[in-house]
């Protein structure tokens, strides 16, 4: 008994040593359950100059039980640091080229490569090159477009689960004292609606000592507080950053925040202002012909065909000049009458004008003893003509009684 646990214990030894020589100069592999598949990004962390170049591996991994026919990969970066200057395939050979966007930061490595891969397998090499700004960013999977719903292609017969994805970082330049989070934002909104809600910005100290702070921005629209503050070892602090498109057109805007520490850190900001799909219809004047001093009242249904709340100013014009205004806010897929009460003390026709349509009322005469609805000119003629008619009864009167 003895001697056979000796033996086996050798066996035991020779075991490990030839595992530990059978991975020797491959890449760092990700412990994955039986039937499990991942990537990932080799170096996990690389530090580079200012416009240097440099490359990032890309590598699959995959348990010797299975197999597929081909990989894809797609990553974003950021083209605020980072720019890709080619691609080199992996050990097989590609169907189609690999495609990168410089601006928006992306590459979609789709076509992957063909052939039956099994084990660990090299995809591809990324060249990049680094921009003259320091900084962070991450080459990540992520979800480019609709049913790439694993972020990681595969075209073949089996259904393989990704358990583990490693994405990688890159430091350009001197890393900045100040770390910033996220490294970017973006808002929606809506032309002539409300402006969307508030993001945070988390601003740390990674150094040891306080560090001094200073924020600023490249646009009227964008706002944030605090602008300034100092951050202590291992200290945070919160930004709230607001945007505001008042008077703003539908499109896409950009601007950067830039803040300054021991270092410098640029967080860029995309704005998306959707056309406003709020209309106005079915203007309704009652009664058209008042009395002076009745009330009229105008009123315009105002509808919203969109998917999210907006707001409409609807401003009424009564002959040409500004009479009263009402916002009112609408979620999407409902309506609104917005109604105005108005009076007008002196005769005649007023025109209307709101949300673009038209028409009209009339103030008439009411029932006074000369009728309210004359205008000064016909009172003063009926006043000239009684009084002309009681000189002519005088003298009338006056000869009847002589000739008697």
């Amino acid at each position: 008994m003895a001697k056979l646990w000796r033996f086996l214990s050798i066996l035991v030894v020779v075991a490990v040593c030839l595992g530990l020589v059978s991975v020797a100069g491959a890449p760092p592999q990700v412990a994955l359950a039986d039937g499990n598949t991942s990537i990932e990004v080799q170096p996990d962390t690389v530090t580079v100059g200012l416009n240097e170049n440099f490359s990032v591996d890309i590598w699959a991994n995959v348990p010797s039980m299975q197999s597929w026919d081909s990989v894809g990969a797609y990553l974003n970066f950021s083209p605020t640091y980072l720019q890709v200057v080619s691609i080199t395939d992996g050990a097989l050979p590609v169907v189609l080229g690999a495609e990168f966007d410089n601006t928006n930061g992306t590459i979609d490595y789709s076509a992957g490569i063909l052939g039956t891969v099994t084990g660990s397998l090299l995809v591809c090499t990324i060249h990049f090159t680094s921009k003259s700004t320091n900084g962070v960013s991450t080459i990540e999977f992520v979800n480019i477009a609709p049913l790439r719903i694993t972020d990681i292609m595969y075209a073949g017969t089996k259904l393989i689960n990704w358990a583990s994805v490693v994405n990688s970082t890159v430091i350009v330049g001197e890393p900045p004292t100040i770390a910033v989070s996220p490294d970017n934002l973006a808002f929606d909104a809506i032309e002539e609606g409300e402006n969307p809600p508030a993001q945070m910005l988390e601003l740390c100290n990674r150094e040891s000592g306080t560090v001094d702070w200073s924020l600023t921005e490249n646009t009227a629209w964008l706002s944030e507080t605090p602008t300034s503050g100092s951050l202590g070892e291992d200290e945070c602090e919160d930004i709230t950053v607001s945007v505001d498109v008042t008077g703003m057109e539908a499109g896409d805007y950009s601007a950067t925040i830039t803040i300054t520490g021991s270092g410098e850190v640029q967080v860029p900001v995309s704005l998306h202002i959707e056309p406003a799909k709020l209309s106005a219809s079915s203007l309704s004047i009652l009664p058209q012909q008042v009395e002076p001093g009745e009330e009229v009242t105008i009123s315009i249904n105002v509808a919203n065909t969109g998917g999210e709340t907006g707001s409409y100013n609807a401003v009424l014009y009564i002959n040409g000049v500004v009479e009263d205004n009402q916002t009112v806010s609408l979620a999407g897929g409902t309506s609104k009458n917005v109604i105005f009460t108005v009076t007008k003390s002196q005769p005649g026709v007023y025109d209307v004008s709101l949300a673009g349509q038209s028409g009209q009322f009339e103030v008439v005469g009411g029932g006074g003893w000369f009728g309210d609805g004359l205008s000064t000119g016909g009172i003063i003629a009926i006043v000239v003509a009684v009084i002309v008619l009681v000189v002519a009864i005088f003298f009338i009167l006056r000869r009847t009684r002589r000739e008697t």
